[in-house]
């Protein structure tokens, strides 16, 4: 048999035996054969020969002095910080800019008012807003402003607070067609742009209002308050038509994309479209909030209808998209109780009931308000209005609160 090369010099081993008894090799590579070891003088390191010491120049002797006690002691109080010793470096990012603004944030010391009012008509949701300003801060030039979808907002002006005609301020912001003949009144689209630039100019206003009080101190005169914005079922139906319109060119206008053929051709992910209009009105809102203004979202209610589209007597919810309370810091519900007689017939007195559902800044909720109370048979009322807004803290000792009968 041929040899395979690697195995041409193997030999057997027996391991039965300990490694010891194990047969010695007789021949061992020849890179064991050496020559004699060199003998090598070991020096020590820590004795160096002493002719490295000779001609050597004497060491200069220095005289120690006594470092003073002070040096030893501790500070009895930390030295305070030098102004100016050190600063964020200025940089073209803007968010140099950003971290700066942050730096200067006193008004967000104040509570952060982002409340939405929900309830039925007439039950005095905006007015109780409206009449949310004291005395010192009309004379101050403090205003509230009005976007008004719901188109109320001129008639409680002009009837309860005609004398404050410089601090409240109405904006309608629904745009008409300018040809006579239109079948629809409203242009959507306008109506959806002049509301968005009315929130964005609030928002420079309050970034101005805001780096005012930080040079001076005080608010400037005038300045915004409380911004209400009247009409969230109104504002929610605008986007899903300016989606139909404008994003999806389903129709030229309000009445060419009501239909249901026009509904039924818009994919399950478009409504998307008019969540992210919707949305932009809040998030603008959300950041007037955050700059120290007041903001009151109000809505009106809808029927719930169960699965075979039967109203649900009782169940109505508010008239804005489901997730708008999600967005919110607050939520009051306003509602209309009348009072009955013993065996069950009306006796003409109703009462306007606000309540604070949840307050995100508290656990403490305060007791109901009653806003106002009217005698329907005598044709008499009176208004209390909630002075627990004018400061954002919802209570006030001289509300009249509701108190449930046992």
């Amino acid at each position: 048999m041929a040899g395979t090369g690697f195995f041409d010099n193997w030999k057997p081993v027996d391991t039965s035996k300990e490694p010891t008894q194990k047969n010695e090799p007789s021949d061992l590579p020849s890179t064991s054969e050496v020559d004699t070891p060199v003998q090598v003088k070991s020096v020590s390191i820590d004795s160096p020969p002493i002719e490295a010491l000779v001609d050597r120049e004497p060491l200069e002797e220095y005289e120690l002095a006594e470092p003073p006690a002070e040096a030893f002691a501790l500070p009895t109080e930390p030295s305070p910080a030098v102004s100016g010793e050190w600063s964020f470096p200025k940089s073209s990012n803007p968010a140099y800019k950003w971290v700066q603004m942050a730096q200067n944030e006193t008004l967000n010391s104040k509570k952060v008012i982002m409340a939405g009012v929900t309830g039925g008509r007439k039950a005095g949701k905006s007015g109780m807003v409206t009449d949310s300003l004291t005395e010192e801060e009309v004379a101050g030039g403090a205003q509230i402003w009005n976007v008004d979808l719901d188109q109320g907002g001129q008639t409680t002006k002009s009837a309860h607070h005609a004398d404050k005609a410089d601090n409240i301020l109405i904006m309608n912001t629904w745009v008409r067609y300018k040809e006579t003949r239109s079948r629809v009144p409203f242009d959507f689209p306008e109506t959806y742009q002049k509301t968005m630039d009315i929130l964005q100019y609030a928002n420079e206003v309050a970034a101005s209002q805001k780096a005012y009080f930080v040079e001076h101190g005080k608010m400037p005169k005038p300045y915004l308050k409380t911004l209400i914005f009247d009409g969230m079922d109104h504002w929610s139906n605008i986007c899903e038509t300016v989606m139909k319109i404008e994003d999806l060119e389903l129709g030229v206008d309000g009445i060419a994309v009501a239909g249901k053929k026009a509904t039924t051709s818009i994919g399950r992910f478009n409504w998307n479209i008019r969540k992210n209009r919707y949305k932009a009105a809040l998030d603008s809102m959300k950041s007037l909030s955050q700059a120290g203004v007041h903001v009151y979202i109000i809505t009106g209610m809808k029927s719930s209808y169960d699965s075979n589209g039967n109203e649900i007597m009782g169940a109505d919810v508010p008239a804005w998209l489901k997730d708008t309370e999600g967005q919110l810091e607050q939520l009051i519900n306003v509602q209309i109780e009348s009072e009955f007689s013993d065996l069950g017939s009306p006796t003409g007195l109703i009462k306007s009931i606000a309540k604070l559902v949840f307050d995100r800044s508290s656990l403490e909720l305060p007791p109901p308000v009653i806003l106002f109370e009217q005698d329907e048979f005598a044709g008499t009322g009176k208004w209390y209005g909630w002075k627990g807004l004018k400061d954002g803290s919802f209570y006030h000792a001289k509300d009249v609160h509701f108190q449930k009968e046992e």
